[in-house]
């Protein structure tokens, strides 16, 4: 029905081909398989697979940011009213959050949802300007489980907070159509305050959670100018 949905290239440089897809597209290059994928928010050029290919020139990864980076006082907002959300018994609950982005302007949702201490689950999938979704895990620590995978199948960032009891932390990536990429907060945000990135104690202990570490390696990480401008989550 749609034959240009996702389409394949053979690159031999030095411009990379037009953006012909509706989707994605997979690259082939000297250095690797790479997907290249572009939505309002990002443009994305990922090594998905490292070999070689006698007679094509290497491609160098790239992820851009094409509106500004999210201001890190959001993530501390939000980190204290995840703090506040508690059962009867005094429990932190999961929480989900939507982050919006308009171009100007910069909001934060916490839609309608059924939380408990192990899961948050939402009727609302979130608008076409949602550039992040956030889920807290309460006191647990933050990590993306297989139901999350399963969940993000689409073009958008998703990240996850824990250890809320005690030193927050997050875990961020970029989601591009059931590949998931790891990244340090600072990709989409402009620091992350008091928050543990999980992304830079991932690199130091070798514990990459299935994405690598070293993942920006070899990829060129841009962001535009300035600061400011599922649904369901189980563990």
């Amino acid at each position: 029905m749609f034959p240009n949905l996702v389409t394949y290239h053979v690159y031999r440089g030095p411009s990379l081909p037009p953006p012909d897809a509706i989707a994605y597209q997979y690259l082939l290059a000297g250095n690797g398989v790479f997907l290249r994928a572009e939505n309002r928010f990002v443009a994305s050029l990922v090594r998905l697979a490292s070999c070689q290919v006698r007679g094509l020139p290497p491609l160098a990864g790239r992820l851009q940011l094409k509106v500004p980076r999210l201001p890190a006082r959001l993530l501390a907002q939000v980190v204290a009213d995840a703090g506040q959300i508690r059962d009867g018994r005094g429990r932190l609950r999961e929480a989900l959050y939507y982050f919006h982005h308009t171009g100007s302007r910069i909001r934060v949702t916490r839609p309608a949802q059924r939380a408990t201490t192990i899961s948050v689950t939402s009727g609302d999938g979130g608008d076409v300007d949602v550039i992040l979704d956030l889920h807290s895990h309460g006191a647990m620590r933050a990590f993306f489980s297989p139901a999350d995978d399963a969940d993000d199948q689409g073009f958008r960032f998703s990240a996850v907070l824990g250890r809320l009891d005690g030193r927050p932390e997050i875990r961020l990536r970029l989601n591009v159509y059931g590949y998931h990429l790891a990244l340090p907060v600072t990709a989409l945000f402009d620091g992350s305050g008091d928050l543990v990135d999980c992304y830079s104690s991932d690199a130091l202990t070798g514990d990459t959670g299935g994405n690598p570490a070293s993942w920006l390696a070899g990829h060129r990480l841009a962001n535009s100018k300035g600061n400011e401008g599922r649904n369901d989550r189980g563990t």
